[in-house]
């Protein structure tokens, strides 16, 4: 009987297409491999999804080629990203390309090949040269196409095209392989003993340079290139000579990974206190029985959650099985990294976007075939090829950057873990101090056990909290630092203690105004305002990555009178450095971080207390630990508040809470310094009393009667299209068509976005609110009616409007 597979591809087409298996491929081919496929004109690469006998009732062509020995998508995988492509109404390709790293997706360039039934003796000499040329020269479409252009072998080129004389073939972009050094080994017939002899006979000479190498060598053999060290002794002659007198060979060996440069220490692990015994007995049941569990571990800032997290992960590490640590941002990577490799050393892979494609590739491998057994990472670790699961953590569960917002699948890391842990048997570690509005609501309902953290680790207090009305401080500011926290900082500063100040705004400032008409410079590419850079004297749009010199003149009125308004972190900055010129100061921002490695250079800066001031952008808020760290500033506590979004306050008070826990997390006392011109704000209150049930408790009742998650799920359509008029009428007519399929649950919209305009395309939103409860069949049944409904009343008008989806938006 024959065989069919399904195969996915990288398109945003939520289907996927039939093929039959060849019978000389029938015994190689499984589900999870990559092959070749006739698609359209040319052989596309796609993966393999589901293997079959049911013949479908169109005629189907064959798989041309396998592309992979192995499957690389295990069945767990491919089950994850099936759930993944139909809870957030993604193609399966797409939700497959994000789970797997560069040279193993569907990157591709469209290479050219002669094809085999081309029968050369009908062919002309024109038609002859084209084919040659290609067999010597391996060319892509984009390449042959410019070759040819403009001279008479373009028609030709074409028609060979288009009567298959020239194949189309897909080949992976990126045929990214490990990363090599030399290793020196002793060559045939020598070793360490037969080295000492020598040097220690009459026949050697001391004033070589190489036999001095010899020696110094002699005791560290096999030694990789990276180790040797870089002197005088050491050259590339001297080593070349020891090769050619037949001391030494090499052989090449993987590098080693950035991570092994760390300290490893198993033995200190830490003993923990109650409140961790209490939690981490809870979680060790779990993993004994081999049973799903979802726990959210509230603890206060500095309470060690990461002290819980380690004894369990060492447990499921010693029974066998592996585990994923998820952190929501690269800049934790490095402190959390350290923290684990000292107690689990090797077994560690790290995999984040900072990394190099080859360095991504090599952590997958290691992962996949079994030879490491953790993975860290933000977000898209989540799809870790780790085997045999047994545990997944999440830390700082609440953070916003473990949903995927662009481009799809927009997945959240939180639900995706819950779903693959079901799918292993495994546990789930949902760890906070200030848990989501939705994990509390998991926990009131019984869908994950709430463990908690009372106490700060050994000595270490809860800091005090000090909330500065600036309305109250306009003739007692040192720049925009009302004046308690500036003497809170002198004083620190004089007893050699650590500042850390959060200012929610990159950039020098937040816009440029004319001061005659009023003019503020938008970026050309969204309705967004330009902030100002001094540095590089830029103005940028940090949605688009659009960028221009600052403006000499009003591009409105012409005037040169141009102020620059507000403040970013680079202002911050200037006016530390002339309050406190004998401090060092460093920043940390989006902008500082670029650079591969930036994150861990200055925190390790910050760390070794090599700077007395840190000033940054949220990314200081995010569970960094520096026990010298007694006065954090929140410069304006107020930016939060001012995007549109029911949980801008929630967003606030969790920034303001994970800021407050860097002070004080040593034997020194903390203090925190809140500066705002909205005292009476309610979440600046509860953060001033660490107070999160309290809070969680008012959110909760806000939310509730408006029917706002978590009690219900938002769904977010987003229209693009390079005319407003178009995608506004396209708007109204996709929100009949929710009204029509589901008639009794509230749609928000149509509405022009908060940012209305981007990359040259308006853009409208309309939400839906849906039942929690409702899985993944159900989500894509709707889905799909909505938009086959909305395809069918626009009938092929506003073809220049394009309509995302996104389930569980955050707003």
């Amino acid at each position: 009987m024959s065989i069919f597979v399904d195969v996915a591809l990288p398109a945003a087409v939520r289907k996927q297409f039939t093929y039959h298996v060849p019978q000389e491929l029938e015994n190689s081919i499984q589900a999870g491999q990559r092959v070749w496929i006739p698609f359209r004109n040319y052989n596309a690469i796609g993966v393999i999804v589901r293997l079959h006998q049911q013949k479908p009732s169109f005629k189907t062509k064959p798989v041309r080629k396998i592309l992979d020995e192995k499957p690389i998508l295990s069945k767990e995988l491919l089950d994850l990203t099936e759930w993944i492509s139909k809870f957030y109404f993604a193609s399966w390709g797409e939700t497959i390309q994000a789970a797997l790293p560069a040279g193993l997706n569907f990157v591709s360039r469209k290479y050219l090949t002669v094809s085999d039934d081309t029968d050369v003796s009908q062919l002309s000499e024109e038609q002859l040269e084209v084919l040659k040329d290609l067999q010597e020269n391996k060319t892509t479409l984009d390449e042959a196409k410019k070759r040819w252009k403009g001279t008479g072998l373009n028609k030709v080129f074409s028609k060979l095209l288009k009567d298959k004389k020239i194949e189309i073939w897909e080949e992976p972009d990126l045929k990214v392989t490990v990363a090599t050094e030399r290793e020196w080994i002793w060559a045939d017939g020598k070793d360490e003993n037969a080295a000492k002899a020598f040097l220690e006979s009459k026949e050697v000479n001391e004033e070589l340079k190489w036999t001095s190498a010899l020696a110094l060598i002699a005791d560290e053999i096999p030694i990789r290139q990276s180790e040797i060290p870089d002197d005088s002794v050491f050259t590339s002659y001297t080593l070349k000579k020891l090769q050619d007198e037949g001391w030494i060979t090499f052989r090449e060996v993987e590098k080693n990974t950035g991570i092994d440069h760390l300290e490893f220490e198993p033995d200190s692990i830490k003993t923990l206190n109650e409140d961790q015994e209490k939690a981490f007995e809870k979680i060790s049941d779990a993993l004994t029985k081999e049973e799903f569990t979802n726990y959210l571990l509230f603890g206060i800032t500095g309470s060690g959650k990461t002290e819980v997290y380690i004894h369990a992960l060492k447990q499921v590490v010693e029974s066998g099985k592996g585990g994923i640590v998820l952190v929501p941002e690269i800049a934790l990577t490095p402190q959390t990294v350290s923290r684990f490799f000292r107690i689990f050393g090797d077994e560690i892979a790290v995999l984040h976007s900072r990394m190099t494609n080859r360095e991504r590739l090599r952590a997958w491998k290691d992962l996949n075939a079994g030879k490491k057994s953790i993975a860290i990472g933000p977000r898209s670790a989540v799809f870790a090829p780790i085997q045999n699961l047994g545990l997944i953590i999440l830390d700082e569960e609440h953070d916003s950057s473990y949903k995927q917002i662009d481009p799809a699948p927009r997945y959240h890391a939180r639900e995706t873990a819950i779903v693959r842990a079901t799918m292993n048997d495994a546990v789930v570690i949902m760890g906070s101090a200030t848990p989501s509005m939705q994990a509390l609501n998991m926990a009131a309902k019984g869908k994950c056990e709430l463990l908690e953290l009372t106490k700060r680790h050994a000595e270490a207090v809860l800091p005090e909290v000090k909330i500065l009305d600036l309305k109250q401080y306009k003739g007692a500011m040192r720049g925009e630092f009302a004046v308690p926290l500036f003497m809170a900082m002198e004083e620190a500063l004089k007893k050699n203690e650590q500042i850390i100040l959060l200012y929610n705004r990159r950039g020098y400032a937040s816009y440029l105004q004319c001061e005659d008409c009023g003019h503020i410079p938008e970026s050309p590419e969204s309705s967004v305002s330009l902030t100002y850079h001094k540095r590089k004297n830029l103005l940028m749009d940090h949605y688009t990555g659009y960028s221009r010199r600052k403006d000499l003149k009003c591009e409105s009125c012409g005037s040169a009178n141009l102020k620059v308004q507000g403040s970013g972190t680079q202002n911050i900055e200037e006016q530390l450095e002339e309050l406190f010129p004998d401090s060092n100061i460093i920043r940390f921002d989006r902008d500082s971080t670029s650079r591969k490695g930036a994150h861990e250079k200055i925190l390790n800066t910050f760390g070794e207390g090599k700077a007395d001031i840190m000033i940054g952008t949220q990314l200081v808020a995010k569970g960094l630990d520096f026990p010298n760290v007694t006065v954090v500033g929140v410069v304006n506590t107020d930016t939060e508040l001012a995007f549109p979004s029911f949980q801008a306050t929630e967003r606030m008070y969790q920034l303001l809470s994970q800021v407050s826990g860097r002070s004080g997390r040593g034997d020194k006392p903390g203090v925190v310094f809140l500066q705002t011109r909205q005292p009476d704000n309610p979440a600046l209150k509860f953060a001033r009393d660490h107070d999160h049930r309290g809070f969680a408790r008012q959110e909760m009742e806000f939310r509730k009667p408006l029917y706002y998650p978590p009690y219900s799920r938002l769904i977010r359509f987003e229209l693009k299209s390079t005319k407003d008029h178009e995608v506004n009428m396209a708007a109204h007519i996709l929100k009949k068509s929710i009204e029509y399929v589901i008639s009794d649950i509230p749609v928000l919209g149509p509405s022009p976005a908060a940012i209305h305009w981007m990359n040259k395309k308006f853009i409208w939103e309309i939400m839906m609110k849906i039942d929690t409860e409702k899985g993944a069949n159900y989500i894509e049944r709707m889905l799909e009616r909505i938009m086959a409904v909305y395809e069918a009343d626009i009938k092929g008008k506003f073809s220049s409007v394009r309509v995302n989806v996104n389930v569980d938006a955050i707003h």
